[in-house]
């Protein structure tokens, strides 16, 4: 009887040795994955925020180019400022970017605009379909766009931009500038804001291009917290059960 008793002893001991470590690995492993969801919370927060603002700062009248550039000199991010342009495009120098049109492939016209005072910025003007020919617009015209810095550069799957033969896949904005002469101190486009009784190509409306995946990675890291959880009460349930 004592012998037995002695065992069950030794074993609840044991029993309580192992099960210590274990409850410490669990305990860090879930403030590790709490801390983490609630990180991802707070980006999504901000993320949410600056979408919601740069949404509305397209909205908002438009600015001179001069206005983007002290800002951007300023150390602001000059993307999605709505601007006014005014000058004459030169069709000659246009490039044609691959996009889709109407479900079906395209070309997005990118063509230097001359400005009143003598510099050059491209503009997006829109999208026309594979087999079209850029239609002018007047040679001599005014509108507004949003600035656009295009700066996730090349994706994993882009073939390469063909110069030569007037083929972009992605946006090498430097490149771009050089073949369309823009001003070196606006290597942006300025995508064309859609307007009733526009002709030319068909411009696309801007939409605010972040990513923000932040709730379903705060899910993910909370989901794990909990299983880690769970994980570790069945495996200390069972290990009770065993030293029994």
């Amino acid at each position: 009887m004592e012998n037995g008793r002695t065992r069950r002893s030794s074993r609840k001991v044991k029993s309580r040795t192992r099960i210590w470590p274990i409850l410490l690995a669990a305990a860090l492993g879930f403030m590790l994955l709490l801390g983490l969801g609630i990180w991802q919370v707070k980006r999504l927060d901000q993320k949410t925020k600056l979408i919601s603002a740069l949404t509305e700062r397209m909205s908002a009248p438009a600015v001179t180019l001069d206005d983007a550039l002290a800002k951007k000199r300023a150390g602001e991010d000059p993307e999605y400022l709505k601007v006014h342009l005014s000058g004459s495009i030169d069709y000659s120098r246009a490039l044609r970017k691959v996009t889709s049109f109407n479900g079906a492939p395209g070309w997005e016209v990118i063509a230097p605009i001359k400005l009143l005072d003598g510099r050059t910025v491209m503009v997006d003007l829109g999208a026309i379909g594979i087999d079209s020919a850029i239609s002018p617009i007047a040679a001599t015209t005014a509108f507004d766009g949003v600035i656009r810095s295009h700066d996730k550069g090349r994706g994993f799957f882009d073939n390469d931009n063909d110069a030569k033969a007037n083929i972009w896949f992605w946006w090498d904005l430097p490149r771009m500038a050089e073949a369309t002469g823009a001003t070196p101190d606006m290597v942006w486009i300025v995508q064309r804001l859609p307007a009733p009784g526009q002709n030319g190509p068909e411009a696309q409306a801007p939409k605010v291009e972040l990513s923000n995946n932040h709730l379903g990675y705060a899910i993910t890291w909370f989901g794990l917290a909990a299983a880690l959880l769970g994980v570790t009460g069945f495996y200390i349930r069972s290990l009770k059960k065993t030293d029994a």
